[in-house]
Parts: structure tokens; C-alpha cells; sequence
């Protein structure tokens, strides 16, 4: 049976002693090395040829976001997972973006964790209960806020309108102005108010000012 070679990284003992402990128990496992910085296992990389390797996220020298960027470099088959006491999104995130396979905070229990590089070995990503969920809800509020930046752009016409609207012209005034109809003003106006979500011609003036479309 082919064993899944595993590093570790981190910067605490106690937790590389552990994590050691754990894998060595595992008939399908090895730690081919346990490391206190990201320079360290690169210096052996290509020496070890791990599957996976468990970092984490703030340690001296260079950063998890670093290592795991400077590690898919140097072998994209290998598989990274994250092991931080960081339960941000912006953390889980950035780690995601630099190429990890899973994430997991460092109170998961033995199983969860044996999972996760089990999962990872054979090419597949995991994430927790709990992580999955932040992630989701990332997901959902930044599609709201793209739909909202998309329905609040206003376009060259809307802005020129909004402008005379400033200088307190009419819907008539405007027509005559941009040799438009006043219905043809009405409707931009409208949907001025609902791109912007404004309630009133304040609230769209506010919109105005805070945008610097004025």
C-alpha cells in the first residue's frame, strides 16, 4: 500500500509533536518531515516529494499565504492544507486564492483532520462544516453586492440629467436642453431612483455626491 507522505509546518512544537504523533499512528501515512518555518521545508522539497502538507497561516519568516504560493510553484501535485487559528474570512479567502485544499481550524478533532488529508491526497478539496458555511455566505454577499454596483451604474444620459438636475432645472428645462421629451426625462429619472435604491430626489442627490457623479 502507498503511504501518503505528509510535512508539517508551524511554529509551535507542541502542535508538531502532536500532529506527528497522530499521522505516525495512521497505517496509510508518513511525515516525511515536521518544520518551524516555510524556508525550511523549501530548502527540502524537492528532496521529500511530499502529497500533502499541513501549514499554517502566521509563522516568522514567510507567511502560509507565502509558502503555500512558493510550494504550488515548486510542485503544483502537491496538496496544501491549512491548519490556523484564524476564523476570518478574509484569512480562509486569501489561503484559498494561494491555493490550499482544505482549511480547518487548529481545534478540529483527529478524525476531521485525517479526513481532510486523506481527501486532499487524492486531488479533491475540504472544508468543514462550519468554513463551508462562511464560505457560502461570502459567496451570497458578494453576488449581492456586484448585482448592486451593476444595477446602481447610471449611464452617460442618466449622469448628464442628474447634473442639470442639480442646477434645479425643469423636466421641461432638461428636455429642451438635451432635445429629449419631458416623458423621456420622467423615465430617467425613475429609473435613476431604483438603480440607486433612492427613495426621493434627495436620496438620488446623495447617491450623486457620495459617487462624485456631480
Amino acid at each position: 500500500m502507498n503511504k501518503i507522505s505528509v510535512v508539517l509546518v508551524d511554529d509551535h512544537h507542541i502542535l508538531l509533536d502532536g500532529l506527528t504523533a497522530l499521522l505516525k499512528k495512521q497505517r496509510d501515512m508518513e511525515v516525511k518531515g515536521a518544520f518551524t518555518s516555510g524556508k525550511e521545508l523549501l530548502a527540502q522539497l524537492e528532496v521529500l516529494m511530499p502529497d500533502v502538507a499541513i501549514v499554517d497561516i502566521s509563522m516568522p519568516e514567510m507567511t502560509g499565504v507565502e509558502l503555500t504560493l512558493a510550494l504550488k510553484k515548486h510542485l503544483p501535485s502537491l496538496s496544501v492544507i491549512c491548519l490556523s487559528m484564524h476564523d476570518s474570512i478574509d484569512y480562509i479567502l486569501e489561503m484559498i486564492n494561494a491555493g490550499v485544499s482544505g482549511y480547518l481550524y487548529k481545534n478540529v478533532n483527529d478524525k476531521e483532520l485525517l479526513d481532510a488529508i486523506r481527501t486532499a491526497a487524492e486531488g479533491k478539496m475540504y472544508f468543514p462544516t462550519e468554513i463551508a458555511a462562511k464560505l457560502s455566505a461570502e459567496a451570497i454577499r458578494a453576488r449581492k453586492a456586484g448585482e448592486q454596483e451593476k444595477e446602481a451604474h447610471l449611464t452617460e444620459r442618466e449622469i448628464e440629467i442628474l447634473k442639470l438636475i442639480f442646477k434645479e432645472y425643469s423636466n421641461a428645462k432638461i428636455a429642451q436642453e438635451l432635445f429629449i421629451s419631458e416623458r423621456t426625462v420622467e423615465t430617467h429619472r425613475k429609473n435613476m431612483l431604483r438603480k440607486t435604491n433612492s427613495a426621493s430626489m434627495i436620496g438620488l442627490m446623495k447617491f450623486a455626491i457620495e459617487h462624485k457623479l456631480v
